[in-house]
């Protein structure tokens, strides 16, 4: 198998333009079992966050699955992400991957968020069976590593998320009276949760929030023992009464809408953190109000920018080192799939014969038994010599080609991979 991923990030890629990108649950879900569909693609992972949407497939025929996927995204989301998408394949995808996972590649450097978004993209994948043996090794592997590299080089040891930065801001905006200022958050998912815990750890005093469902209202009181609950239907009424809001919701649509807004007596920050976005963009237009996106944190360097970006050198080359142990590990895999293919075709092939022999002579239960060991036995040291050659091999062009005559001189063994039992078993024949 081989790595693919195609997708849209930050870097080059408009606000606008990512969140016709994004997948919330739901399309998440059907974009992994359509994709699956697909003969050239084995396993799906979608990794969908406010500042990337990227499909990680594992696939046999790389040009074709790229292709898929970029024809996805046009179709499925919108055309108008065909300047944007990128497309990486094997080691520049695996790259890629481990950049994402430990914030390489994050609007903010060594940022902590994208870790856990990272584990919940997999989970997801494999509660719907969108991912096998491969997209799992890569992923636990780049978590793994990721983990080690934190633990290392402490480049997230002051917590540093678009959360964390968004209350930074409210805290130097306001550098005299900022735990007096009266913020609500509208979301009680992960950056909300995020969000409060930062107020309490740098002194706001005066937290409301505000969700759809509060499912984790004790949550929240635990984190700030002064959080104040308000009912989502009443959010526009208590709006005025607010210095700052930081949305953070799930929602497929935006949750303030400017002809439902009322009229204010003082400045009103808005910190937008969703994508798609929260905030009707027409918000920014009203009187006295500072609408603030994502893309707007991306100048904001933390005290210990340099630090990061010191220490993003180390970690960019001990990927690499990574990478060259993954492409072993699949290397070695190739043999051990050859090996467990020709095993099972030698005891399929000598069953046939016994069956076929056994039906035919009219032998005794003792004649049987013999015919059946000695056939056995030939059809098994009849691959022995090439699974010992297999063994021996450790260079991957020549166990590319050793793979393609194995599949051709055992037809049986061509014929399972093409077919295959169940699609997802499959992939586990790296």
């Amino acid at each position: 198998m081989k790595l693919v991923v195609v997708g849209i990030n930050h870097k080059d890629t408009p606000l606008e333009i990512r969140e016709k990108g994004a997948f919330i649950h739901r399309t998440l879900n059907e974009g992994i079992q359509r994709l699956l569909k697909e003969d050239d693609i084995a396993e799906v992972i979608i990794l969908s966050t406010c500042n990337r949407s990227e499909i990680y497939v594992s696939t046999r025929n790389q040009d074709a699955a790229g292709e898929i996927l970029v024809e996805f995204y046009l179709n499925e989301k919108s055309a108008e992400l065909a300047p944007y998408l990128f497309l990486k394949k094997e080691r520049d995808a695996m790259v890629h991957l481990y950049e994402v996972v430990t914030g390489l590649d994050s609007m903010i450097l060594g940022e902590d968020q994208i870790l856990g978004q990272v584990k919940d993209a997999l989970e997801k994948s494999q509660a719907i069976n969108g991912c096998g043996k491969y997209l799992t090794k890569m992923f636990r592997e780049a978590i793994t590593f990721t983990k080690k590299v934190k633990t290392e080089y402490k480049i997230s040891e002051t917590p540093l998320s678009l959360s964390s930065t968004a209350v930074k801001y409210i805290k130097r905006k306001y550098p005299d009276d900022y735990g007096d200022k009266k913020i609500l958050i509208i979301g009680s998912g992960k950056m909300g949760i995020l969000a409060l815990r930062y107020m309490k750890a740098e002194g706001f005093q005066n937290p409301f929030m505000t969700n759809r469902t509060f499912h984790n209202m004790h949550e929240c009181q635990a984190i700030h023992e002064n959080v104040q609950m308000i009912h989502y239907e009443n959010r526009y009424q208590v709006i005025p009464q607010m210095d700052v809001i930081i949305t953070a919701t799930a929602s497929p649509h935006v949750i303030l809408k400017a002809e439902e807004m009322k009229p204010l007596t003082k400045p009103l920050t808005i910190i937008d953190l969703a994508l798609p976005r929260d905030v009707e963009e027409a918000v920014g237009d009203l009187p006295m109000v500072e609408l603030l996106t994502i893309d707007h944190f991306k100048d904001i360097m933390d005290e210990k920018m340099a630090y990061r970006m010191k220490v993003a050198k180390k970690i960019a080359l001990e990927i690499q080192h990574e990478i060259d142990g993954l492409l072993a590990w699949i290397t070695h895999a190739k043999v051990d799939n050859m090996v467990r293919d020709l095993n099972e075709t030698s005891r399929h092939l000598a069953e046939e014969t016994i069956e076929n022999l056994c039906g035919h002579l009219n032998l005794n239960e003792k004649e049987e038994l013999y015919l059946s060991k000695v056939i056995r036995s030939k059809f098994r040291e009849m691959v022995m010599p090439p699974i010992k050659q297999l063994k021996s091999l450790d260079n991957e062009a020549e166990i590319i080609g050793i793979e393609k005559t194995v599949t051709y001189l055992f037809p049986r063994i061509n014929e399972k991979v093409i077919v295959g039992e169940q699609k997802n078993d499959d992939t586990s024949a790296v």
